[in-house]
């Protein structure tokens, strides 16, 4: 016979065992963020089996921004650092690069035809605006068709920690075009193109110095479905990184100058002390009052 001492022994067991299967794990994933029309920010060096990849939101926030602004892109730094090394931003190895195609399905979506795609391309001279991508009507669906792939399989991965809109992508786990980062950015062995179409050196940024600025720039492009050449090809804008992993999105291709104080302030000192040596004259000059 069961004693009462065994019998609430065993309920608390249950309790326990049902409590534990129920709770959530600590450990537990989430899958990434990601909606329709969401451009990608990817870094990756050879030789690493991760890539990092962050959404930075819709491609309308670019393609419509009338003023400069900071890009959302949470604990960038610390898993750049993480996954690359504390000195991730000097390391002439690391790359960087945006891509996006917000539409493949032959609809329109948020201002963009089927087809549009937007691509970053590197500022081989800092501060001056890359020359425009030239893309024929053939390719540029090929890469429109390779972006939709890429993004299908980063809708997949798991977010990062303490980044929703972010994933360290293994890119040891598969093969062929475009289903990893890596993949999309070094092709096939039969191309070696960024989405098929593409130069590395073109789309991907890199410096002898590491990429925060000012060594090295990443200009935006918007280049429309069915054109040829430059037709349809348009400069949204640049990014920017630090070494923290702060991502800013500027309208101009260089970033404008702005006068040290000390100098502003010797400048406004300087207009204003002729007309405080007039003042103190026409004082002066003032007979005094009987």
């Amino acid at each position: 016979m069961k004693t009462r001492h065994g019998f609430y022994t065993l309920a608390a067991l249950a309790v326990a065992v049902v409590t534990a299967l129920s709770a959530p794990s600590a450990h537990a994933q989430s899958p990434v963020t990601y909606t329709q029309g969401d451009l990608l920010l990817g870094f990756k060096k050879a030789g690493v089996g991760q890539d990092v990849v962050v959404n930075i939101g819709q491609a309308s926030l670019y393609r419509d921004a009338s003023s400069a602004f900071s890009v959302n892109v949470g604990n960038l730094g610390t898993l750049l650092s993480d996954t690359f090394g504390a000195n991730w931003y000097n390391d002439s190895s690391l790359q960087w690069a945006v891509a996006g195609n917000p539409s493949n399905s032959g609809s329109d979506f948020n201002g963009d035809t089927s087809g549009t795609f937007y691509l970053s391309k590197e500022q081989t001279t800092i501060d001056t605006q890359s020359a425009l991508y030239s893309v024929n009507s053939s390719n540029r669906s090929i890469a429109a068709g390779r972006m939709q792939t890429l993004q299908n399989q980063f809708i997949l991965q798991n977010s990062a920690t303490g980044n929703s809109n972010a994933v360290v992508w293994d890119n040891t786990l598969q093969a062929g075009a475009a289903v990893d980062w890596s993949d999309a950015m070094l092709g096939t062995s039969t191309s070696n193109l960024v989405f098929q179409v593409f130069q590395p050196v073109q789309v991907q940024g890199a410096d002898a110095t590491g990429i925060d600025y000012p060594g090295n720039a990443l200009d935006l492009y918007r280049i429309l479905a069915g054109g040829a050449t430059t037709t349809g090809v348009t400069y949204e804008g640049t990014f920017r990184i630090d070494s923290t992993g702060a991502v800013t999105f500027g309208l101009t291709p260089g970033v404008a100058a702005v006068p040290e104080p000390s100098r502003a302030l010797l400048l406004a000192f300087g207009l204003a002390l002729p007309l405080l040596r007039r003042r103190r004259a026409s004082v002066t000059g003032v007979p005094a009052l009987a």
